[in-house]
Formats: C-alpha cells, structure tokens, sequence
C-alpha cells in the first residue's frame, strides 16, 4: 500500500455532564482526527488524544508531529513507531491514530475487525462519584440494561467507610452475580490502599484499579502482597517497556491497556503477547476518545489471548463504554451496546473498523486543521476537511 495523503482535523466535543476522576474532572475532549488515503482511493480512520497531564507542552508538540505527518504524507511518507517514541506521549498518540488508520484500512477485515464487527466484545458500566442511594440506583438500571461488570469510580472518599457503604449499596442491588471492579485513578497512599481494600474485599471485588500514584511500582508490587483483591495498573501502563516493568516486577494481576496510550494496535498486541505468557489478562479501555479511538479499542479487544483471572471462567470484560458521555460520537450510526456487549455497527461506506465518520459532526466540532491545503484541494480527497 502507499499513502497518497493524510487528512487531519483537531475537534473539541464537550461532554454531556462534567464527568468527574480522582485524577480531575473532565469537561470536553480535545482530539485529532486522521484519515489515511491510500493509492486506490481507499481511506482509513484514526484518532490522536493525550491526557489532561500531558498540559499545553503536550499539546503543542502533538500538532506539530500531525503537521509534519501531513506534509509528508504529500510525498508518501508516514513516520514510523520507533520515530515516533522520542517523542514520548504525544508520539505514541500519533502512532495510535496511524496504527488505527492502517487497521481500518484492512481488506479483507482482519480477524480482530472482523470479531469486533459482528460479535462484539463485553463491556463494563461506569458508576460515578455519587451517594451511596444514588450508586445504587445506576448500579441497578446497568444491571437491568445487561450488563454484567460494573466499574465503580473511587479515590476521592474522605473515610473507608463512605467507600464502604457506597461499595455495599451497589452489591445490595445488583446481587452476587455481577462482578465490581473499582477505580482510584492513583489516588491512594499505600496504606490507605491497603485499609480501603482489606475493607471491601468481602463484597467480591473483581479487581481495583490503580489504587496509588502510577509511579510507584515498588509500592503496587508491595500492596498486592498485602491485600486480598486483585490489583491491576492503568496509568501506570504508558507503554510497551513500562508494561513489561510492571510484570517483571509481579506488581500486578491485570493491565489496563489504552491503545490510545501505549501507541496503538500493535503495541497492544504486544504487551497482550507479554502478559498472557505471566496469565497476566488485559483489559483494553479509553482515555474518552470519540467513537472512533472506541472502534480501534473495540478491534483491539477482540484480538486479545483469552485470559482470565484466577478463578474466573471468562476473561474480563472491557472499559469502553465512554462515546455516549460526549455530546457526539462523530459518527453516522454508533458503537452498539446491548446485553452487555460492544460491536460496531458495520453495513454499506465503512471500513475494516465498521464505522462511518460524520463529516457534518466533524465541521460542527472542528477547531483546527493541520498542515497546507493545496494537496487536499488538488486531488479532492474524501472525508475529513482538506489540509
């Protein structure tokens, strides 16, 4: 295949609510979007996203590596992962977008687009920060939508017992047979993990998410062999190489994997390959992307080694239930959830991923473009606007 262009625009969609984390809270998601093109006209989807940690240096430096990619892809150049990682967080972002564009440009579908496609992956509900009643009460509708894991947002309690009360409404109302995972987004002190934890783990817990800083590996790895849940990293999976400190230093039972994050599908596939040789699961979320950062994670999903934690007969399921806490998606028809399970909605104009962009959504959330637009204009490419 060559790339004859690479389309770009940077688009701002706010949330439906403020959507809160023990990390901060969220208001609206900045992100880029990317259509690769290739010499037969064919056109593959991508998106770049940093987190909110990554501050205005990040940012900067993102645009710039999407400028320079669209210019060179002018000349049929595309940079590489390994050009790309100097660059750390904004580079591996560039890489995802690149590395979901390539998958979505697949024909026929790879077995991974193909399974996510028409059978779908499961996928946890998030309850929020709120009340014991008011936990419950969501816990409760997700149940009733199907669901069958329910994600728990935690971190910012003041007190064991307001966590404990809160994990224990939920369980009431959604019964033995749901599995709870919670989230502290690094919020905990070692021994504060510790006593929280000691505290739930008799409502069977599935496993707690990043209960300290991401940084901290020697304490993670301290901390699961104090406690009685399983415990998994999520910020502290940046990439490939931090993946593989993590399970040389047995400080976790499960990944939490963002493509988006580590630098896309095949860095995925590659800390997959590292952890099912542990029995390490992995468990692939979003950092909030629009439907289609969704779509490439969905495809990821469904490409990974079927393996569960101890004692589980099922692997976990996925956190990538997060389009619809944006105003749009971006696209035609969305990502579809039912009975608990993601898929994408495939049919006529889609690509390896099974998704169609809104191009009115897109100009509606526009903020920028990237790079010169004579290229775009000259050969009038299709989809995103020309840059």
């Amino acid at each position: 295949m060559r790339v004859r262009a690479l389309l770009a625009d940077r688009v701002s969609i706010p949330f439906r609510r403020p959507f809160r984390t023990a990390a901060g809270m969220w208001l609206r998601r900045d992100a880029w979007l990317l259509r690769v093109v290739d010499d037969e006209g064919g056109a593959g989807l991508g998106e770049a996203v940093l987190e909110p940690s990554a501050g205005e240096a990040g940012e900067r430096i993102l645009a710039r590596l999407v400028r320079e990619a669209v210019n060179g892809a002018a000349d049929g150049w595309l940079p590489t992962t390994v050009e790309l990682e100097i660059h750390g967080a904004p580079g591996r972002a560039l890489a995802a977008a690149l590395g979901s564009a390539l998958l979505d440009l697949s024909r026929p579908a790879t077995n991974a687009t193909e399974a996510s496609v028409h059978l779908g992956v499961g996928v946890n509900a998030v309850i929020g920060f709120s009340g014991s009643h008011a936990a419950a009460e969501a816990a409760r509708q997700s149940a009733s939508a199907g669901f069958r894991t329910l994600k728990i947002k935690a971190g910012a309690e003041r007190e064991t017992g307001v966590l404990v009360e809160r994990i224990r409404a939920v369980r009431a109302a959604v019964g033995p047979d749901i599995r709870l995972r919670i989230d502290a987004n690094g919020a905990w002190d070692p021994a504060t993990a510790e006593d929280r934890l000691a505290a739930v783990a008799r409502f069977d817990i599935e496993y707690v998410e990043q209960p300290v800083a991401a940084h901290d590996i020697e304490g993670l790895a301290d901390l699961r062999r104090r406690v009685p849940v399983s415990i998994a990293a999520d910020e502290a999976v940046e990439s490939l190489s931090a993946a593989r400190s993590l399970l040389r230093a047995d400080a976790v039972d499960l990944l939490v994997v963002k493509p988006a994050r580590v630098g896309g599908p095949a860095a995925v596939a590659e800390i997959a390959q590292l952890a099912a040789e542990r029995g390490v699961p992995v468990v692939i979320s979003t950092l909030f992307e629009t439907g289609v950062g969704v779509a490439v994670a969905l495809a990821t999903a469904a490409a990974l080694p079927g393996v569960a934690l101890p004692g589980r007969a099922e692997p976990p399921d996925h956190g990538l239930a997060t389009a619809d806490l944006l105003v749009h998606d971006l696209l035609l028809a969305p990502l579809l959830v039912a009975d608990g399970r993601m898929r994408a909605p495939g049919g006529p104009g889609t690509g390896g991923l099974g998704i169609a962009l809104d191009d009115r959504a897109v100009e509606r959330f526009r903020s920028e473009t990237g790079g010169s637009e004579s290229a775009a204009h000259a050969d009038g490419l299709p989809g995103l606007s020309p840059t």
